[in-house]
């Protein structure tokens, strides 16, 4: 959308005129999605965010297929009166609110301070400071299989979870990526909502149950590793049938699983360290694809 468009809908223009004007301020045009309304806000008050697992197309985030910021802000009101993100505060604190619960009417209150999941923090704009984390997971999956990774800060919405790691962070990724852990989910996750098919759905507490590989372990595999990682995360994510070479429409254990190849090299490591045999391994391609062919499936007929 040209400026020319948006001018007149920026609520805290100025005196600015131009784009160009604006980008040397270091200010940036923000849309509340909410009202449609547009606003300039401090860069350093922007950070990138993940609303949608599908916005990511590889397990390594890029910044450029995000499309939303967050407003990070910790600092006070007094702090923040010369600033532009203070008038969009403002408009915060004064914001009509309609809160809805299920099918009745709501009720309507005035500003974001006071609503409830809000109202006790000291500075109620203010989200927290968070821990940097470089693994994050989702609460839901269809056919694809994921564990994304991220090595400068970002932010995630409540659909997704961050994992932090006492020990490599690398290492970890490929633990949360392998195939057996994808198996884990498809069993130990929460059933489709109503009793059909579709996504999977995660809580903390399912991850928590999830056995995982000894991470120390992994440390014997350290070349290959560096070998096989860095690729990995940056081509696009297949569904499992393409990860493991399997066709969904074909009697799946009739098939002989064929893995891509950095797949293969990913998930050979967690099953040398286990001790798995070839039948053993094609079990757990066969039954993955399986519970997963199966979820989509009923989703169809439901």
């Amino acid at each position: 959308m040209k400026f020319s468009e948006i001018k007149g809908k920026i609520k805290n223009i100025g005196n600015f005129t131009n784009l160009s004007e604006i980008k040397k301020a270091n200010l940036r045009i923000v849309k509340n999605t909410k009202t449609g309304d547009y606003w300039l806000i401090e860069n350093e008050f922007l950070k990138p965010v993940i609303k949608s697992p599908r916005e990511c197309k590889s397990i390594m985030i890029k910044l450029e297929d995000l499309k939303y910021k967050v407003f990070m802000c910790h600092k006070s009101r007094e702090e923040l009166k010369e600033t532009y993100a203070f008038k969009y505060i403002e408009w915060g604190e004064n914001a009509d609110i309609l809160i809805k619960r299920g099918l009745k009417s709501g009720r309507r209150i005035k500003g974001y301070q006071n609503l409830e999941t809000i109202k006790n923090r000291k500075i109620w704009y203010n989200l927290g400071v968070w821990g940097r984390c470089s693994n994050i997971l989702p609460m839901f999956e269809r056919e694809r299989k994921y564990c994304f990774y991220f090595d400068k800060e970002i932010f995630i919405d409540a659909a997704l979870y961050y994992v932090y790691a006492n020990h490599n962070e690398e290492h970890l990724n490929i633990i949360l990526n392998s195939t057996l852990f994808g198996l884990f989910k498809e069993i130990l996750s929460r059933p489709p909502e109503g009793g059909g098919g579709g996504p999977i759905q995660m809580k903390v507490y399912h991850y928590m149950e999830m056995p995982i590989t000894d991470i120390k372990l992994l440390t014997h595999y350290s070349n290959k590793i560096e070998k096989i990682f860095p690729k990995f995360i940056k081509r696009n994510i297949k569904s499992i049938f393409e990860e493991l070479g399997i066709d969904p429409s074909k009697s799946i254990r009739s098939q002989k699983p064929n893995p891509l190849p950095d797949r293969k090299a990913l998930d050979d490591i967690i099953f040398d360290i286990l001790g798995l045999t070839q039948e053993e391994r094609n079990e757990v391609y066969w039954a993955v694809c399986e519970l997963v062919k199966n979820r989509l499936e009923k989703a169809k007929s439901v």
